[in-house]
């Protein structure tokens, strides 16, 4: 177990914004990576409403604070106070990665995007280029992700959606058992990007089960929960589907953030041996 960090007077501040944000795993990766690294900083949790994210921003700006990362519910929030984006973020709508310039500028990044392509070539060993890929959900996460893919090579992105017709970043499909058993025989890549992993009660309200038997025998079936083996993910290794949970990507994305933030490579040996450790201790 390591040392706690020595915080004087030079220590960066860095954070978290979300609203809930007890539950974060963020704060062991990154301190973990800070202590290695030799970067004098100090990462917290900052449980943020909405109504105050435009105050917080502006402490943390004033603060000199070395950098934030953003999650749910503010992603989409700070696209407006933040005074440029990087490439993927304007694409994307969203951001959650924040670099306070040296010059006074607060940038926004995204790095989710990358984080999940890197996470999925790092545990399949494969590239994305050429794979035809087929998204459960229509949410941010699918947004990002159709984006990353896209980027990677993905010569196909469809995205499947509870209410298609509301999205208004792309064109989705009913999620419905007969256009589930048309798009799954020629799907590469599943990836859930819904919440309904995150427990038993979510996945009991599934619009309509996903057969993986319908998927090629090469498929790869991947979610972004990473603190439970989702039903997807049991259906899939029990058909011997190559699985990918999500502890991948948060690793990767924070790994990202850092170097935004740094300047230097991310120790993600050490982060992820942190985000282990942080996922088998209960809170105090």
């Amino acid at each position: 177990m390591s040392a706690p960090p020595i915080i004087g007077s030079r220590t960066r501040l860095a954070a978290v914004l979300g609203w809930p944000v007890e539950h974060s795993k963020s704060p062991a990766l990154h301190n973990a990576a800070f202590a290695a690294a030799g970067v004098d900083a100090v990462y917290v949790a900052l449980a943020i409403a909405p109504a105050d994210l435009s105050a917080a921003v502006a402490g943390l700006r004033a603060m000199r604070a070395l950098g934030a990362s953003v999650t749910v519910p503010h992603k989409q929030a700070l696209v407006s106070l933040c005074d440029s984006l990087s490439p993927a973020a304007a694409q994307i709508g969203a951001v959650n990665t924040l670099e306070f310039h040296a010059d006074g500028r607060l940038i926004g990044h995204n790095t989710d995007a990358a984080g999940y392509v890197h996470a999925l070539q790092e545990a399949s060993g494969q590239s994305i280029a050429g794979k035809r890929v087929l998204l459960l959900g229509g949410g941010g996460a699918a947004r990002a992700l159709a984006y990353g893919v896209q980027e990677a090579g993905a010569i196909s992105v469809r995205v499947v959606a509870r209410s298609p017709t509301t999205l208004g970043w792309t064109q989705a499909m009913p999620w419905t058992a007969e256009l589930l058993a048309t798009e799954l025989p020629s799907c590469d890549l599943l990836v859930d990007c819904t919440s309904m992993g995150l427990s038993a009660e979510a996945e009991a309200l599934v619009p309509a089960p996903v057969d993986v038997h319908r998927l090629p025998a090469h498929a790869l079936v991947s979610t972004l929960v990473y603190h439970r083996e989702t039903a997807l993910l049991q259906a899939a290794r029990a058909r011997h589907l190559r699985t990918i949970d999500g502890a991948g990507m948060l690793v990767h994305q924070g790994a990202l953030a850092f170097e935004i933030w740094t300047g230097k490579s991310a120790p993600l040996l050490e982060m992820r041996q942190a985000f282990a450790q942080a996922l088998t201790t209960r809170p105090a």
